[in-house]
């Protein structure tokens, strides 16, 4: 649209836009005009026809989403819905162990077994032991099982600035456990 001057000069009278008296409560129309001037280079019109273009866009009655050609939101949703009833049957059968039969849920996949390196005492896991503070400006020391895989790594050729990444160590750190 070419503007010269006043007042507005349109190609054809399809490209001239058409002119809409509207009256709002004065209380919708306070709220309009605080959200307006939050952002600042939009117009009244502008929020109107955003607005228009917004409900024009998107159906807010439920019937329209039904009745479109385009089923596949619904189809979707019922699917997300579906999952999430069987994720929650299967909570249910974990639960209830051998009595979930009766709610005629299928029975829950057995737990992996646990790896060999670590040991059980009731619930209670015990790992590693953590590494002690060094004597030497207040850093961790490696744990034997940690400078052994270092020494291993660097054997088989891994760069020093990958292991101090690695490890979180220094090069003067790294070179005296290498020793």
């Amino acid at each position: 649209m070419a503007k010269k001057g006043r007042p507005f000069v349109y190609q054809s009278d399809t490209e001239k836009p058409v002119t809409v008296s509207l009256r709002l409560p004065r209380e919708l129309y306070d709220q309009v005009e605080r959200y307006v001037k939050r952002h600042p280079g939009m117009t009244l019109t502008e929020f109107v026809l955003d607005g228009i273009q917004l409900r024009l866009d998107t159906p807010a009655d439920p019937r329209d989403l039904i009745l479109s050609d385009d089923n596949t939101v619904i189809q979707e949703m019922q699917e997300m819905i579906r999952a999430a009833v069987q994720a929650e049957i299967g909570k249910l059968s974990d639960f209830l162990g051998p009595r979930s039969s009766i709610l005629g849920a299928p029975p829950a996949p057995e737990a992996p077994a646990p790896p060999d390196d670590l040991s059980y005492n009731d619930n209670t896991v015990l790992q590693e032991e953590t590494p002690q503070r060094s004597p030497r400006r207040g850093g961790l020391k490696l744990t034997p099982q940690q400078e052994a895989a270092l020494r291993a790594k660097r054997k088989q050729g891994t760069p020093v600035k990958k292991l101090m990444e690695e490890y979180g160590i220094s090069k003067a750190t790294l070179f005296r456990y290498l020793k």
